[in-house]
């Protein structure tokens, strides 16, 4: 194939709902990036104007047909009812481990018919995300009859989620990996996969149009504000970051705590000092990123850390846990305020609320430091503006068709992809 000739490119997700999270929004950036480099894009995803819950990615379907959000083609993959007792059966299967094989191959079959209506037209199929949903089964069994590369984004949480039986079961159909860290890599290699992996990191808006007097006149705020943004659980440190906040509180009255993002397993809160937006528009979210004096997104597992970097294009201290996916980020600590003590061999880090506390309150009260991070985290950001990155999976997209093309980081290298029998 030539490799100066635009590709038509699939880009498959579960689910592509604006405003739902880091993997939506890498999904919806890398898309736009790709199409103003001149390449056709489509996403394939089972829902983009609803969150499924539970079993909803089985048995809910979207309208039929392609529409447009903000300029990208968007496609559903449509499930026939007629399944409907097949997909009861399945989702039972996919609750036990020994029967989730029979599970996956159940899903095959359904989804065999819509897949190649859905998957249609395209040099290349992308899909990016874990196993749970299923969809990446229905997009590699395309990519197998049309005799195209499967390439995989994991977005793996070595030891946590992204890193079950079931998502094994399809990163390893995969013609090749592209992994956020050299972190990710290495813990693909030590499980033995031997398929091409591509370190292409993900990447941010180079933007910092955000208006801090605005945000801090609109929410009626004076003094430091802490700003925490992802979903309301326990696995995203938000009711950690309560306890905390609540111990500053203390000893800094005039401290805030501004949360942005969907609800989750933690209730919203509502209280002096805090100020829990739910969701919010992209420009209230820069305006608050403009706003605040440090991030803190005390994760208990990051395959990347979009916001983090998004809060670096405004030179903002962030505080987070030492993971080592984010020690490689954050250049070991020099970027970024990274706390707790780590237990490498569950890639675990633990974190107290008194800890937590502590360190902000340091953090608040040296200006200096807060420079010193903020400037640190603006220079790394740097690397991670959609113009720089997106090269990165142009060059591994070309090197799965054979073109031979570098300017990735690549722990295995390989030639075109062999076909597959449908």
């Amino acid at each position: 194939m030539d490799p100066d000739r635009p590709l038509r490119i699939i880009l498959s997700i579960w689910m592509f709902k604006a405003g739902t999270g880091g993997l939506q929004s890498h999904a919806e950036q890398l898309g736009r990036a790709l199409v103003q480099r001149g390449h056709e894009v489509t996403v394939v995803a089972r829902a983009y104007s609803f969150v499924p819950e539970f079993r909803d990615y089985l048995f809910a379907n979207e309208a039929i047909g392609d529409i447009s959000l903000d300029g990208i083609r968007v496609r559903t993959l449509q499930l026939g009812k007629k399944w409907r007792p097949v997909q009861w059966l399945l989702s039972k299967f996919l609750a036990r481990q020994t029967l989730a094989p029979l599970g996956v191959r159940l899903y095959e079959m359904q989804a065999k018919r819509a897949g190649q209506q859905a998957y249609k037209d395209a040099d290349i199929i992308h899909h990016i995300g874990q196993a749970t949903a299923l969809i990446g089964f229905a997009a590699e069994r395309a990519a197998r009859c049309r005799r195209i590369p499967f390439l995989v984004q994991p977005t793996c949480h070595p030891f946590q989620a992204g890193d079950a039986p079931l998502d094994h079961r399809l990163f390893r159909r995969a013609d090749r990996l592209l992994v956020y860290s050299h972190f990710e890599a290495d813990h693909f290699r030590s499980l033995d996969y031997r398929v091409p992996i591509d370190v292409v990191g993900s990447g941010i808006e180079d933007r910092a149009d955000g208006n801090a007097e605005r945000f801090r006149q609109e929410k009626g705020i004076s003094g430091h504000i802490i700003l925490y943004i992802g979903r309301k659980d326990p696995d995203k440190g938000y009711p950690l970051v309560i306890q905390a906040f609540h111990r500053l509180r203390l000893r800094m009255p005039d401290v805030n705590l501004v949360c942005i993002g969907p609800p989750g397993a933690e209730s919203m809160r509502t209280e002096i000092g805090l100020l829990d937006l739910g969701f919010v528009s992209e420009q209230t979210k820069h305006d608050a990123l403009a706003a605040c004096t440090c991030l803190c997104v005390p994760s208990v597992g990051e395959s990347f850390g979009l916001v983090y970097m998004e809060a670096g294009r405004y030179t903002k201290p962030v505080i987070a846990r030492r993971l080592p996916v984010l020690e490689e980020l954050f250049e070991n600590g020099r970027a970024g305020l990274l706390i707790g003590t780590q237990n490498t061999k569950e890639n675990a880090v633990d974190l107290t609320a008194e800890e937590l506390a502590a360190r902000l309150y340091q953090l608040l009260n040296s200006p200096e430091e807060c420079t010193r991070l903020g400037e640190n985290c603006r220079r790394v950001s740097e690397k991670f503006v959609w113009p720089e990155v997106v090269k990165r999976f142009e060059a591994a997209y070309q090197s799965a068709l054979g073109n031979g093309v570098n300017g990735i980081s690549s722990v295995n290298a390989a030639g075109p992809v062999v076909p597959r029998p449908c």
